[in-house]
């Protein structure tokens, strides 16, 4: 299947982003179901959903290809993340060896699917190969963020929207809509946050984007949002409370160090702030361009990712 040409980069950008969210919110039970309709909108009726059934169980088998024998393997770790790679190659070796020896008759192929957007340890990888090794008549895979990419935006339009949801347009972009802005603040300031001034705000101040290594998707988002940061502003200069926008500014603050203490990617950690900011489910079209007015005000106002050196701009 070709990939739809009624697509525009700016919906792919903003699919991409909401992709890697469904992704961070998918664990466990829930990124089995994702993947099924992924490939069911992606295969038709040649893609077989599986689940266990009492104690018989799944034999290894989250779902099955008919015309290629391909058998996939789920594993969603919680926040699209894992923090021990110890279990996440262990059950690399558990699934294959159970679909191996339960269903070796009618499996061809067999895939491992992850929700990891950070990358996959290299262990998994040696894992992998090692399975490689030990059985060359199975053509062994790993279907990771990429492989879902692919999937998904080889289909149309209408069908990756009832995937992931509508896109905000550009004339949206544009008209940003202050009720939805004024939501969003309100939920982000309940979440816990010592005083402004326990926080240095310029620690981590503004950057270029090519200095902070920000994927082209999220170049986009902070781009296209920079039309609209001087309604934020202004929203918070005439707020009520003088303090909102501090707030709301230092739990950003200690969200980025804490994201970029672990070592994330530039790009999981936009994804980790947007969440902190829409929440979870689905994020509406208004939702998202207050979302991205917001996170690309405090990138702009030195809260959020970092400034290039001094002696490198010179």
């Amino acid at each position: 299947m070709q990939p739809s040409q009624e697509i525009s980069s700016d919906q792919r950008n903003w699919w991409r982003i909401l992709l890697e969210l469904r992704l961070r919110q998918s664990h466990g039970d829930a990124f089995q179901e994702f993947f099924s309709v992924v490939m069911g909108h992606r295969h038709g009726s040649d893609f077989v959903r599986v689940r266990a059934y009492g104690s018989l169980g799944d034999k290894g088998c989250d779902g099955y290809l008919q015309t290629t024998g391909q058998l996939f393997q789920c594993y969603g770790a919680l926040n699209g993340e894992t923090n021990k790679v110890s279990t996440l190659t262990k059950k690399i070796n558990d699934d294959f060896a159970t679909a191996k020896t339960k269903l070796g008759s009618i499996m061809k192929e067999w895939h491992m699917v992850l929700n990891l957007i950070d990358g996959v340890p290299v262990e998994a990888v040696e894992t992998l190969e090692a399975l490689k090794a030990a059985n060359p008549t199975i053509k062994i895979g790993l279907i990771g963020k990429e492989g879902f990419e692919e999937r998904v935006f080889g289909l149309s339009g209408e069908r990756i929207a009832s995937l992931l949801g509508p896109t905000a347009t550009p004339v949206e972009t544009k008209n940003l809509d202050v009720a939805a802005l004024r939501k969003l603040v309100d939920e982000l300031a309940l979440s816990a946050a010592p005083p402004p001034e326990s926080v240095d705000l310029n620690l981590v101040p503004v950057s270029k984007l090519t200095h902070n290594g920000l994927p082209t998707h999220w170049q986009m988002f902070v781009r296209s949002g920079w039309v609209n940061t001087p309604i934020v502003a202004s929203y918070f200069a005439r707020h009520p409370d003088p303090l909102k926008g501090d707030h709301v500014g230092t739990l950003l603050t200690q969200k980025y160090q804490s994201l970029k203490a672990q070592n994330l990617t530039p790009g999981t950690i936009m994804t980790s702030l947007l969440e902190l900011v829409t929440g979870q489910g689905p994020v509406s079209p208004q939702n998202q361009v207050a979302a991205q007015a917001l996170l690309t005000h405090f990138f702009e106002s030195c809260d959020i990712f970092e400034r290039e050196p001094i002696a490198s701009q010179s």
